[in-house]
């Protein structure tokens, strides 16, 4: 069954516009992205979608290929689904281009797990480890229920974590909401990890649904499909790594990077 990887990159992105090109050790951030697509067990192209011939050429150098869509579509997977409509293929991998430290290897056993499982949408979670990221609006998080299913998607805090927090009243008379600062996490969390797959059919069928209420509230395109009563079938990986949204998190991935060339060394 065959697969091709497409990685969509616009230049303009809300919160960190450029950000496919920013520096992370010596090279853009979409060539470590691409880089790491090409090494994905079952992956037979790997294609940039963006609407900036900047990013396309560092795709290029990368060893990827590279397509040019509208500046306006929706969302990530509208730009995805506008390139798979030209191509032949089972299977669409979407992995996101501010993903530039996930495993192919993780990436390859997931789409295993995808094929074998007859889903028509599928994505990734991982073990949320940090409380700080709980309450993160920039880290999502999913609840999914004992098949794997997603059942929502959020910026918040999801589960809530109801024990940790409490009320008092303060001298005002009014009521305030305590939080502890180290709720305990459970194997209730997960961090959404951004990787999409999708059977072709079912990617056009995303594709033709216009953006959703939810969508467009939390700004969470996987939203939509859920609105729209279909599923989505999440697949475990060990490992979180950092993703960039903000130029923070690009610190924090060069940290990340700069750690484990000094724990190799």
């Amino acid at each position: 069954m065959g697969c091709i990887a497409i990685i969509p990159a616009r230049f303009h992105s809300v919160r960190f516009p450029g950000k496919a090109l920013a520096s992370l050790a010596g090279k853009p951030l979409i060539w470590h992205v691409a880089e790491r697509c090409q090494q994905i067990e079952g992956v037979e192209r790997v294609i940039v979608a963006t609407d900036d011939e900047r990013i396309a050429e560092a795709a290029r150098q990368a060893g990827a290929e590279a397509i040019m869509t509208p500046a306006d579509l929706a969302s990530g997977t509208d730009r995805v689904a506008y390139v798979a409509a030209g191509l032949e293929t089972d299977v669409v991998l979407n992995v996101q281009g501010d993903e530039p430290l996930l495993d192919p290897i993780a990436l390859g056993g997931a789409l295993r797990q995808f094929i074998d499982s007859g889903a028509s949408f599928g994505t990734l979670r991982a073990p949320l480890e940090e409380v700080a990221d709980l309450f993160d609006p920039n880290v999502v998080k999913v609840v999914i229920d004992r098949s794997g299913r997603a059942l929502y998607f959020s910026r918040a805090p999801i589960p809530f974590p109801r024990d940790s927090w409490r009320a008092r009243d303060n001298p005002r008379g009014r009521a305030e909401i305590r939080v502890d600062p180290r709720p305990r996490l459970t194997d209730a969390y997960w961090l959404h990890v951004g990787v999409y797959i999708y059977r072709r059919t079912a990617l056009a069928r995303w594709a033709r649904i216009a953006p959703s209420p939810l969508e467009r509230l939390e700004g969470l395109e996987q939203l939509r499909i859920l609105e729209a009563g279909e599923s989505v079938y999440t697949f475990p990986i060990a490992d979180s790594v950092p993703g960039v949204d903000t130029p923070e998190d690009l610190e924090r991935v060069r940290r990340y990077v700069d750690t484990g060339r000094s724990a190799e060394g």
